[in-house]
């Protein structure tokens, strides 16, 4: 479908923010409506239901947009949903109820090009993914490089889980379900050996992949799946070893669940 034939419902509680992604799209030949808040949004869709997607922002005055993704999952469940927030790190059911995500403050092209990209997809793809998108937990002190590996682990459809301590990725990595760690050796409370190591402890089939700007030492290198130098990577590399490594366990699970079936049934 062209942009001509598709309706985007906006939702964000700030005026000056739906008066420019009004402009955005309206100029990308998109039909807009706007809402300043997740209630009015509801009133619009059930005036008019016929929106291809639809925009949230999370926090707004009243219901946010966790609840409002729930109630226009439900009621539209072929409508497209993208979350557009400033927060760094929404919550897990927000995001399983979303198509697509993008951070808020990224460049309007990005935007454009994540709108037609979700779009693009078949009319019977939205509400129905065939698989949640898997999280990395990055654990980086340095904040500009953590929101940096986050940008790019989030371009290639993974959630993100942020720390920026030893023990707040700890903590992180008991309370979440997390399908791989891209983790910085140098932290300001610990190494991330030692973190690596009481990770493995709990959940040993994780990977971790492990960033430093020095070689292992004898013994660290077994404490991680992979050990990459920061000065010799690229960042599409540590994205193609993540994938790498996930791919991996996920075989070998289902390996290990087929072998459990086929013991029952012998």
């Amino acid at each position: 479908m062209s942009p001509l034939a598709q309706r985007v419902l906006c939702v964000d509680d700030d005026p000056a923010t739906l008066k420019l992604r009004r402009f955005l799209l309206e100029s990308a030949g998109y039909g807009v409506s706007t809402a300043a808040s997740a209630e009015e949004a509801l009133a619009i869709a059930a005036a008019d239901s016929h929106f291809a997607l639809a925009l949230l922002d999370y926090r707004m005055p009243g219901m946010n947009g966790d609840e409002l993704a729930q109630k226009l999952r439900q009621a539209y469940p072929t409508m497209r949903l993208m979350a557009v927030s400033a927060v760094g790190q929404l919550p897990p059911s927000f995001l399983q109820a979303v198509d697509s995500q993008v951070q808020k403050g990224h460049d309007p092209e990005t935007l454009l090009a994540a709108i037609a990209k979700l779009l693009a997809l078949p009319e019977n793809s939205a509400g129905h993914k065939t698989a949640s998108p898997r999280t990395v937990l990055c654990v980086e002190d340095d904040p500009l490089e953590l929101r940096l590996r986050k940008l790019l682990l989030e371009s290639a459809g993974f959630l993100v889980l942020q720390a920026r301590s030893g023990g707040t990725a700890l903590e992180l990595f008991k309370s979440h379900h997390v399908d791989a760690v891209v983790m910085d050796y140098w932290l300001a409370d610990r190494n991330g050996t030692s973190v690596a190591e009481e990770m493995k402890l709990l959940h040993p089939r994780t990977p971790i992949v492990m960033l430093s700007g020095y070689s292992a030492l004898p013994g660290e290198g077994m404490m991680v799946d992979t050990w990459l130098r920061k000065a010799q990577v690229e960042p599409e590399e540590i994205v193609d070893c993540v994938e790498h490594l996930i791919h991996l366990r996920s075989g070998e699970n289902k390996g290990t669940q087929e072998d459990t079936e086929e013991t029952k049934h012998s």
